[in-house]
């Protein structure tokens, strides 16, 4: 197998980074990391090869200097303002600015051979409409459709990363790239979504359901996902040089590809089942089912009421838009990622979330 190194992490110090370079470490313990991150106090590795640099992606500046130092064969592009406290007005400067001023630093440095982009799912989905066994043939969805200002960035900076493939030629290299679009992810360090419903499960308030509880969801293990950018990684390094396969049943380079556990779970089965492992298990008669137009209309109240008090400073905890999310059916076909990357889960749903959960019981008093 080729070594990845050196590699550049965007976004280095978030939870999905954590567990690629983690992961990388164990397959190559040697290998020189770089992290680019306006956070780099957070999810920070011991291991000596691993560095740490302070850089935004919006800042060209910033994105060139460490790019230089680094000097990277592989990029794992995981930067993503989603779950974080930026602004949704800062998403197109970092996702979309920032996808084209990493491109540019790699035009520059001509060191870089491979380039994984993790995406998002959400692109092909409205947050309105049921999403069912879908594939990567389905459109990346637009406005008017696609409302969500997150899923519209992420949109257009993987259309952009896409469109380097290659340099736009069929058979002059360049840098190889491809998008890791992932279905929810949870795991060990995860204070978006998974930290939520913790906190939720910790209070004894997992017994409150959206909706009638009857949509499944596909969910990803963490380390999982990681073992998914790995493949990906070797296998546009070991496309590199060559001509692009005519053969899709073959070719990584310029193709997106869903990832999933492959078992999908009633979306409020995996709340229930945090709760049960933090020891407040639901009892299914003490279930309390809220209609969901009754929790849209909370929804609304609550964005507003947020929005006049903190002057448009603030989002609400409660909104129409999770809402949505929590009660639509949303699973993805991964037949593809087998097929051409390899990928299986190692890591069952079942032991993923007792990791996690363990994880958080024993770092309740902060972010390691």
């Amino acid at each position: 197998m080729s070594s990845i190194g050196p590699v550049l992490v965007t976004g280095g110090n978030g939870f999905i980074a954590y567990h690629i370079i983690t992961r990388i470490l164990e397959e190559e313990p040697d290998c020189s990391i770089h992290s680019i991150d306006v956070n780099i106090d957070r999810n920070r590795h011991p291991n000596p090869n691993v560095h740490y640099h302070y850089g935004d992606l919006s800042c060209i500046e910033d994105v060139q200097r460490i790019m230089q130092i680094a000097r990277p064969v592989t990029i794992f592009h995981t930067a993503s303002p989603e779950f974080s406290d930026a602004p949704q007005s800062a998403y197109h400067r970092i996702i979309v600015e920032g996808a084209h001023n990493l491109l540019e630093a790699v035009v520059k440095v001509k060191t870089v051979r491979a380039l994984v982009n993790t995406s998002t799912s959400g692109v092909i989905n409205d947050n309105h409409t049921d999403l069912i066994d879908a594939t990567e043939e389905l459109p990346i969805l637009r406005p008017p459709r696609q409302q969500r200002v997150y899923c519209i960035a992420k949109a257009d900076a993987e259309d952009a990363i896409q469109a380097a493939n290659r340099n736009g030629g069929q058979d002059n290299c360049g840098i190889l790239t491809c998008a890791i679009r992932p279905s929810l992810v949870f795991g060990e360090r995860d204070f978006g979504s998974l930290g939520k419903m913790f906190a939720v499960a910790c209070q004894g308030k997992s017994r409150f359901q959206m909706g009638n509880g009857q949509n499944p969801y596909d969910f990803i293990y963490v380390g999982n996902l990681a073992d998914a950018h790995l493949l990906a990684a070797h296998a546009l390094l070991n496309a590199w040089g060559k001509p692009r396969p005519t053969d899709a049943s073959t070719r990584v380079d310029g193709e997106c590809f869903h990832l999933t556990n492959e078992d999908p779970w009633l979306f409020w089965d995996f709340q229930r089942a945090v709760s049960a492992l933090v020891g407040n298990p639901i009892r299914p008669e003490d279930i309390v089912v809220i209609p969901k137009w009754v929790g849209l209309t909370l929804g609304f109240v609550s964005e507003w009421v947020v929005w006049i008090i903190s002057g448009g400073t603030r989002t609400a905890n409660m909104t129409r838009e999770g809402i949505r999310f929590s009660t639509l059916i949303r699973t993805l076909n991964g037949n593809k990622a087998k097929q051409v990357l390899g990928y299986r889960p190692k890591v069952d749903m079942q032991e993923g979330l007792e990791r996690s959960v363990r994880w958080f019981m024993e770092n309740t008093e902060g972010r390691a």
